[in-house]
């Protein structure tokens, strides 16, 4: 497995074709797909249930797909039973899309799967198709008082029949390696950590957006309501919260080693993904002021306020806040450390774990 735990990542299953004759051209399509037809199915969920073991790629057709919605027998006693339903939809943003909408064994709503549509490549098919699906599923959340999640997403170039899928990273399997003498009294260390264990345990984005904004939030707080004693004092301890610029992977690397301790191989993909244009060589304050708390409003309450908001079924406003998510949960986890002399004690800025601190 490659990516952050927690979010996005996608494979990509590309065909090559060896026939001299009739296919060989399809080669020159590459991984990102040339403009053509495109189908888009999405495997839907059960909010803490899986349809695959955590550790396994699975396409669409290995998935079984679950959710409450009731369509055919045995979930519901209808005097037909129907082997789909269609869905058509369309939006101002999107053209119209018609979704083939498959049961599982129990009858429940499991699949949605797209019929072929022109999209100028890969990505914008995912885009036009989930931005469509997303406000579907809203709608017909808000309607049946249910929750309708999408566990992956699968593109197929019709032409090609190169498969890409898009899931959420999974966590690695970790050993106890704490402090036993940790004893979190601070109470806003403890709203900080309760905040910190929502944002993983939550599979929508912009929960977690907001949970990691609020630690960052809080933590300058904090530091405003110190006088001015308090903070040349405490000035010299807060390590690290100028980003590393990026230039080195060395640099970076040594960043991440004073937060986390256990499994962790930072490879060029998850740095990528941590260290975006935005933060590097820039202050995490400076950072938060200046990007952060513009997309915060715009998620939490824009339209209170000046009207701007996110539309969050929208595949570019959804893509600004994931963005931001690996990078918003090193922040968080540094200015915990720079904060509570408790947290993260044992681990030395240098990523040396020291087994008793205090000795």
């Amino acid at each position: 497995m490659t990516g952050f735990p927690g979010e996005n990542q996608g494979v990509l299953a590309v065909l090559h074709y060896i026939d001299t004759g009739t296919k060989a051209h399809l080669n020159a399509h590459g991984p990102a797909g040339l403009p053509g037809m495109y189908t888009v199915e999405f495997v839907l969920a059960k909010p803490d249930a899986r349809n695959a073991p955590e550790n396994e790629f699975r396409f669409a057709d290995q998935r079984r797909g679950d959710s409450h919605l009731a369509i055919a027998k045995p979930a519901v006693i209808i005097d037909i039973d129907p082997t789909e339903v269609l869905f058509h939809f369309q939006s101002p943003s999107s053209p119209a899309l018609v979704f083939h909408g498959f049961p599982n064994d129990a009858g429940y709503l499991a699949k949605l799967k797209s019929d072929p549509f022109h999209a100028s490549n890969r990505g914008e098919s995912e885009k036009i198709a989930s931005t469509a699906m997303r406000s579907l599923l809203s709608s017909l959340s808000a309607q049946l008082d249910i929750p309708l999640i999408i566990e992956l997403v699968e593109v197929i170039e019709v032409a090609t029949g190169t498969k890409g899928i898009t899931f959420t990273a999974p966590f690695p399997v970790t050993g106890l390696a704490v402090n036993a003498r940790e004893n979190p009294n601070d109470r806003e260390l403890r709203h900080t950590m309760a905040l910190y264990r929502e944002a993983l345990n939550s599979n929508t984005p912009i929960y977690r957006f907001l949970c990691f904004y609020k630690i960052i939030e809080t933590s300058i707080n904090r530091w405003n309501r110190l006088d001015p004693q308090q903070k040349i004092s405490l000035g010299p301890q807060r390590k690290g919260e100028r980003i590393p610029a990026g230039a080195s992977r060395v640099e970076m690397e040594q960043w991440l080693a004073a937060l986390f301790h256990v499994n962790r191989n930072w490879d060029e993909g998850i740095l990528g993904e941590i260290f975006i244009p935005e933060v590097r060589g820039k202050k995490i304050t400076n950072i938060f002021e200046n990007q952060l708390r513009e997309i915060r409003h715009k998620v939490a309450h824009g339209s209170l306020d000046s009207g701007d908001f996110l539309l969050l079924d929208e595949s570019e406003d959804r893509e600004l806040v994931v963005k931001w998510l690996p990078f918003l949960r090193c922040a968080a986890r540094r200015r915990m450390k720079n904060d509570f002399d408790t947290f993260l004690r044992y681990l030395g800025e240098d990523g040396v774990v020291v087994a008793d601190p205090d000795e």
